[in-house]
């Protein structure tokens, strides 16, 4: 069975610039998979050429297994949420849904009863769009895309201007969604609480792929780093300087610095900073995280002499 969104050797540039640059990734169905990078990294772009709402210059692209010019033949089979997603503010809840379905021409499918349960918005429906807080808007805007019973749902940040408890049920949704047998596709920056819900992602940057995988492996098989604070932090930093493949990532006060241990065993650090004096009073392996494999990226693109966005 074909991916549910496939996109090879994406290429999408404007005049000089290259927004995005050679991209390949595969969406698997089943997957809640996430786009992620900071703003303006090329997600919007990426999943815009992927969607055939824009033209690209290079690349393969397909959605359901059909080229991506031909997504319209996949009959309400994706449903699309971006950032800036357009409700009739005059309209109820159900009369926006009432109202996308003769838009879109979608017939069967889901009832606008299933949608707006299945977003927790039900005792919305008799209000109108405009008098909506942002959650409840962006609750809508997926109950909309939901009505044509899609086996795939593509959301661009949906995380977007969220308060706490709005994220919180914004994250159970998608775990609901994806219980009902949905492929969810996630564009976002917010890595911490992406990382809640994924099973796979690709991680870009100034339109570069940089790590595609699933979660499991961008967790575990990142680089561990180690939080140590050793005094003093001049001696500290110049015995790490003569270690092989040891790098001082950043510094902190106290004298606390986190480092890249690379293929450099922890202990052998420790005792290296012990025979050269310093006082170790910790020295903590980090917990692989989203953030921080993604920090890690960053600083591999630096040393390699990219143009990493501050």
């Amino acid at each position: 069975m074909p991916a549910a969104l496939a996109v090879r050797n994406l290429v999408k540039t404007y005049g000089a610039v290259r927004a995005v640059d050679d991209v390949t990734f595969e969406v698997p169905r089943g997957s809640i998979y996430g786009l992620l990078g900071p703003n303006g990294s090329g997600k919007t772009t990426t999943l815009s050429c992927a969607l055939g709402l824009l033209h690209h210059d290079r690349g393969t692209l397909e959605v359901l297994g059909l080229p991506a010019a031909r997504i319209h033949e996949t009959a309400g089979r994706v449903g699309v949420v971006f950032d800036s997603a357009t409700l009739v503010d005059g309209l109820t809840c159900r009369q926006n849904l009432q109202y996308a379905r003769r838009l879109l021409g979608h017939r069967g499918g889901r009832s606008d009863d299933v949608a707006l349960e299945l977003t927790g918005i039900t005792a919305l429906a008799g209000r109108r769009a405009g008098r909506l807080s942002l959650g409840q808007r962006r609750r809508l805007s997926i109950a909309r895309a939901l009505i044509g019973k899609p086996e795939l749902l593509v959301l661009d940040e949906p995380l977007s201007g969220l308060d706490t408890v709005g994220v919180r049920s914004m994250l159970q949704l998608f775990r609901t969604l994806h219980g009902q047998g949905l492929t969810l596709l996630l564009s976002s920056h917010r890595l911490p609480e992406m990382e809640t819900v994924l099973t796979r992602a690709a991680i870009i940057m100034a339109g570069r792929l940089l790590r595609e995988a699933s979660l499991d492996e961008l967790l575990h098989g990142g680089q561990v780093r180690l939080r140590v604070r050793a005094a003093p932090a001049p001696d500290a930093l110049a015995a790490i300087a003569r270690m092989r493949g040891v790098t001082a990532l950043e510094r902190r006060a106290d004298d606390e610095l986190l480092l890249a241990p690379g293929e450099t065993a922890p202990a052998a650090i420790n005792a290296a900073l012990v025979q050269a004096g310093c006082a170790v009073s910790a020295f903590v392996p980090e917990r692989a995280t989203l953030l921080s494999v993604f920090e890690a990226l960053v600083d591999e693109q630096r040393a390699a002499g990219h143009e990493v966005p501050a």
